[in-house]
């Protein structure tokens, strides 16, 4: 399987790092995209060469947006023009953190739960009149799409997914692969499963 990371200026180093560690060591086929060819710069520190564009990104099954520089983006009606074209043809949605405010103007957590950073849960129950807004929870799955709380959680995501699609044993090979000890199955809530 192949998962597409959307990466924006300002995106935060650890939402998609540790899931792309997880995703990476699970076999996944990993690729980075973003809205403009050059560099982002990742929380003002680290550059990023991501592979494409959204004008030449290839098809993939997941595709994946993270925390950090989402107001920017949430404003990009050309990148949510994107996410749109690519509804039918991808399998799932993934967010980390504020990634959550991403997927949610795309129309993508309408009608659906749906959670966030502990800090930015009110601001996206108000941006997303038609979401239940969790707080107190890792991550929640609606089967086709899926949220998490920040950085940490995104990694419980990550191996939550990975659970789903190749088998527990095959995210606690990752997990201890990370050794990522801290990880306990099931500790987001399924909505729905796929």
């Amino acid at each position: 399987m192949t998962i597409c990371f959307y990466l924006q200026q300002g995106v935060e180093v650890l939402d998609f790092a540790g899931p792309m560690e997880v995703f990476s060591a699970a076999g996944f086929r990993v690729i980075t995209v973003s809205r403009k060819k050059g560099p982002v710069t990742s929380q003002g520190i680290l550059k990023i060469m991501p592979d494409y564009t959204i004008d030449d990104a290839p098809p993939f099954d997941i595709l994946a947006f993270f925390g950090g520089g989402t107001n920017a983006a949430t404003k990009d009606t050309g990148l949510i023009a994107w996410i749109e074209s690519r509804r039918t043809s991808t399998s799932y949605f993934f967010s980390v953190c504020t990634g959550a405010f991403i997927l949610g103007k795309a129309g993508l957590l309408d009608s659906l739960s749906a959670t966030t950073f502990h800090s930015s849960i009110e601001e996206l129950r108000t941006a997303l009149p038609r979401t239940r807004v969790l707080a107190n929870v890792r991550f929640v799955d609606n089967g086709r799409v899926m949220t998490t709380a920040g950085i940490s959680a995104g990694i419980d995501g990550a191996l939550h997914l990975v659970t789903r699609l190749k088998g527990e044993e095959a995210a606690k090979e990752v997990a201890a692969y990370m050794e990522y000890d801290k990880w306990v199955p099931n500790q987001g809530l399924v909505v729905a499963e796929r």
